[in-house]
C-alpha cells in the first residue's frame, strides 16, 4: 500500500472510531491503534493462497485464507489468515468468530478475539469496499488426539448470526472454511478424570420455587464444588455452585452465581439463552446417550429447553417443541444490561418428573438410591466475549460430551438402613490394647487361675488391708512367709489391737508399706 492511500486509511479509521464513540461501550482507537490496524485494512483486493469465497448474506465475504505451516502438531502454533471482503456496511456490535473441532466435529476451542482485527475493528465498522487481512496464531492443545482440526468462522451479534449463504457451512451458520491435518501420535494421552458425584436429598415439606432457597431442605442440601474450566478443570469464572433437592413430584436445581456484570436481553421462550448469561442443566436419566434433556433459565426468568434423541440430533438445537414445563425463580443481585456493577444472580429450578417420559427410552421418577447422569454449566457474557464454567468438564469445547455427566445419587433419609446401635455404618467399636510387662502378665495369669479355682469367681480388687502386687513385688499374698510377721507374738495375744506396740514400733517391711499406701 502506497503512503497516500495509507494516510487516507487512518483518517477513514480515525472518522470511524470518533463516529462509534457515542454508542455504548465503544472504544475510540488511539493514534497508535489506528496506525497499528492500517497494515490489516486495504481498498485493494488480495491474493489469498486457498480461495472460498464464501458468502454471508452478501454483506461480507470470506475470500479465501493463508495458512502456515500447513500441518499442526499437538502444543504448537498455526498462523491461519483470513482475508474478507466488506461488501455491504453492518451496523455496530457484529463480529468474528472462529471454532476449532476435532474429527468427531466436537468443539474443542473459541478463538474469537485472538486477531489484532478483532480486537481494534470488528466487522460492526467495517465500510463498504474494504479488504480485511485478520490474522490469528492458534495453539492447539497439548494433548490433542485427533487427526484434523476443523475451523469454523463466522460472524455475530448476541443472539444472532449472519447467515451462510453461498459456500459450505454445518448448518448452524458457521462457515467451514479449512481441516487441517494434525500430527496426533505425539500428543501426550491424558488420564481419564474421575466424574463428580453429588447426593440429592429428598426434601422435607413444600418448596417455593422463588430463588430464594429459604426452605430448611435447602439449608441442608448438598452443594457442588466451585464450578470449573469447561476444558481442563481448573478454576473458573464465574463463582458458581449448584444443589439439588428432589419429592414425589419435581427435581429441584439451584444455582448461586456470582457475576458483576449481568447480561441478557431475551425475553421469549427458547431464545438462545446460551449466547449470553445463563444457568444450564443437562439430563441424561440412564446415562445411555440417548434421550437426554437441555433446560437453561437466563437472571430474567427466561427459559430455554429441548429434547435429542441422541448427541445434538437433530440438528440444530434438537425438539426446541418439548416443552418441559419447569418452573423457575430468580433472585437478582443487581440490574442486567446496563453498566453498573452487579453482584451476581440465584435461580431455582423445579422440572416436573412427567417431563422425562418424552422420547424413547422415556424415564419415571426416581427410587431412593437411583442413579442419574446429569450435568451443570454457567454461561457468563463480558463486555468482550463471554466465558463458561461446568460441574464436571467436558474437557472438549461441546457440553453435549455425555460420557463426562456426572452422577446424581437421590437419597432419602426416611428410606435409610438404620445402623445398629453403639455403631455407625459399618465401623466396629474400637478395642483397647495395653501393653505389660511378660513378668506382670505371668502373675496375673497364675493369680486369675488361683483365685478362680478357690472361689469360683473373678478376681476382685484388692480389699482394705490387703497389699497390692508391685512391679517388683508381684506376690505380695504371700504373707506367711514374713519372717517378722509370724514371731511377732503380740499379734495374737493382744486383744485390744489399737494397743500393740509391736505393731508400731517394728522395723517396717516392704508389706506393710504397701498395705498402708492403700
Amino acid at each position: 500500500m502506497d503512503r497516500s492511500k495509507a494516510i487516507l486509511l487512518i483518517a477513514v479509521l480515525g472518522a470511524a472510531a470518533v463516529a462509534s464513540a457515542c454508542v455504548e461501550k465503544s472504544q475510540e482507537l488511539s493514534e497508535a491503534q489506528r496506525e497499528q490496524l492500517s497494515q490489516f485494512v486495504s481498498t485493494e483486493a488480495p491474493d489469498p493462497e486457498h480461495d472460498l469465497s464464501i458468502q454471508f448474506e452478501n454483506k461480507v465475504e470470506l475470500l479465501g485464507y493463508d495458512l502456515e505451516p500447513d500441518t499442526w502438531e499437538p502444543g504448537q502454533p498455526v498462523t491461519v489468515t483470513w482475508h474478507w471482503h466488506a461488501k455491504r456496511p453492518l451496523e455496530e456490535g457484529w463480529n468474528l468468530f472462529t471454532h476449532v473441532a476435532d474429527a468427531t466435529d466436537n468443539n474443542r476451542l473459541n478463538s474469537d478475539g485472538e486477531s489484532v482485527v478483532r480486537r481494534l475493528y470488528q466487522p460492526g465498522r467495517w465500510k463498504a469496499g474494504e479488504y480485511i487481512r485478520d490474522e490469528q496464531r492458534i495453539t492447539l492443545p497439548a494433548d490433542w488426539s485427533s487427526p484434523r482440526a476443523t475451523l469454523y468462522v463466522g460472524i455475530w451479534n448476541g443472539p444472532h448470526r449472519l447467515q451462510v449463504t453461498e459456500g459450505p457451512s454445518d448448518g448452524d451458520n458457521r462457515a467451514r472454511a479449512v481441516s487441517i491435518p494434525v500430527n496426533a501420535s505425539a500428543a501426550p494421552q491424558p488420564a481419564e478424570a474421575a466424574l463428580p458425584t453429588i447426593r440429592a436429598s429428598k426434601a422435607v415439606g413444600a418448596i417455593d420455587v422463588n430463588g430464594r432457597l429459604d426452605e430448611a431442605s435447602w439449608a441442608t442440601a448438598m452443594a457442588t464444588p466451585r464450578f470449573v474450566d469447561t476444558m481442563n478443570g481448573g478454576v473458573a469464572e464465574p463463582m458458581t455452585t449448584a444443589k439439588l433437592l428432589w419429592d414425589d413430584q419435581n427435581l429441584y436445581v439451584a444455582f448461586e452465581v456470582q457475576d458483576d456484570f449481568l447480561k441478557s436481553d431475551f425475553e421469549d421462550r427458547d431464545d438462545h439463552l446460551w449466547e449470553q448469561d445463563a444457568v444450564e442443566v443437562m439430563v441424561d436419566p440412564d446415562g445411555d446417550g440417548r434421550n437426554y434433556f437441555e433446560m437453561q433459565v437466563s437472571p430474567m426468568g427466561v427459559v430455554f429447553d429441548t429434547r435429542y434423541d441422541t448427541r445434538r440430533q437433530p440438528q440444530p438445537f434438537g425438539h426446541v417443541d418439548w416443552n418441559s414445563n419447569l418452573r423457575a425463580g430468580v433472585a437478582r443481585r443487581g440490574t442486567p444490561n446496563d453498566d453498573d456493577a452487579d453482584q451476581g444472580y440465584t435461580v431455582e429450578m423445579a422440572i416436573p418428573w412427567a417431563a422425562f417420559r418424552a422420547g424413547e427410552p422415556a424415564a419415571s421418577k426416581p427410587n431412593a438410591n437411583d442413579v442419574w447422569r446429569m450435568n451443570f454449566f454457567v454461561m457468563d457474557s463480558r463486555q468482550e466475549g463471554q466465558r463458561a464454567a461446568g460441574w464436571s468438564p467436558p474437557r472438549v469445547g461441546d457440553f453435549h460430551t455425555l460420557n463426562r455427566f456426572g452422577r446424581v445419587l437421590f437419597f432419602d433419609p426416611a428410606a435409610a438402613p438404620q445402623a445398629p446401635q453403639g455403631q455407625v455404618g459399618d465401623v466396629q467399636p474400637i478395642q483397647p490394647r495395653v501393653q505389660l510387662p511378660p513378668q506382670v502378665m505371668d502373675h496375673l495369669r497364675q493369680q486369675v487361675g488361683d483365685r478362680r479355682d478357690v472361689q469360683n469367681q473373678p478376681p476382685e480388687r484388692p480389699r482394705p488391708g490387703e497389699p497390692v502386687p508391685t512391679r517388683e513385688n508381684p506376690n505380695p499374698g504371700a504373707m506367711t512367709t514374713a519372717t517378722p510377721m509370724t514371731t511377732a507374738t503380740p499379734m495374737t495375744t493382744a486383744t485390744p489391737m489399737t494397743t500393740a506396740t509391736p505393731m508400731t514400733t517394728a522395723t517396717p517391711t516392704p508389706t506393710t508399706m504397701a498395705a498402708g499406701e492403700e
